[in-house]
């Protein structure tokens, strides 16, 4: 466990030390939650043009997505596990923004994030799409750590996590959202 510890560090050091002023402003743009309510807006309007007749179904099953996966992160891991964020465990870290909460394993926004990129991709099917959203996924990840707020395993935790999630939810749903790809 300790070996994994250190390999942890060691990457989070790597990414958070390297971090340039003039990139500061993006990571923090990206890691506000607020900045991807266009994204989600157009998600649902291809949702919507795609599956009208089961939308009620869609939008229950993204509200359950989304709660299973924040209140899990926080319920499940990070009040069990206790791991202090790097930038209230490490000295001398690059901390950009505020820290936030106390605990860190494993990161809401990647489980959010990657469960969203997960489902909606089960939803639609499409290969380029599943690369953009995990793409934007990883890069709200990578936005964490560069921050100095999330260690790079609490970053693999939440995506595992939002994977599970995406998964169950599906599963939960998988009869409704049959009869939509029929």
């Amino acid at each position: 466990m300790n070996r994994l510890n250190n390999i942890d560090i060691f990457i989070f050091r790597l990414i958070n030390e390297r971090g340039f002023t003039e990139l500061d402003p993006v990571m923090l743009l990206i890691s506000n939650k607020l900045i991807w309510i266009p994204l989600y807006i157009f998600i649902l309007y291809l949702i919507t043009k795609k599956y009208k007749s089961n939308m009620l179904w869609i939008l229950l099953s993204l509200v359950v997505l989304i709660f299973a996966a924040d209140s899990g992160s926080v319920q499940l891991f990070k009040n069990i596990f206790e791991r202090l964020r790097p930038c209230h465990q490490l000295e001398e870290i690059r901390l950009v923004g505020n820290c936030g909460g106390l605990y860190s394993f494993i990161s809401s926004h990647a489980a959010n994030s990657f469960a969203i990129a997960f489902y909606i991709s089960i939803l639609f099917r499409n290969i380029k799409g599943f690369i953009l959203l995990f793409s934007w996924a990883t890069i709200i990840g990578f936005s964490r750590i560069y921050l100095g707020v999330h260690f790079p395993f609490d970053i693999v935790g939440g995506m595992l996590w939002g994977l599970f999630v995406s998964l169950l939810v599906y599963i939960l749903f998988k009869n409704k959202i049959n009869e939509i790809h029929r």
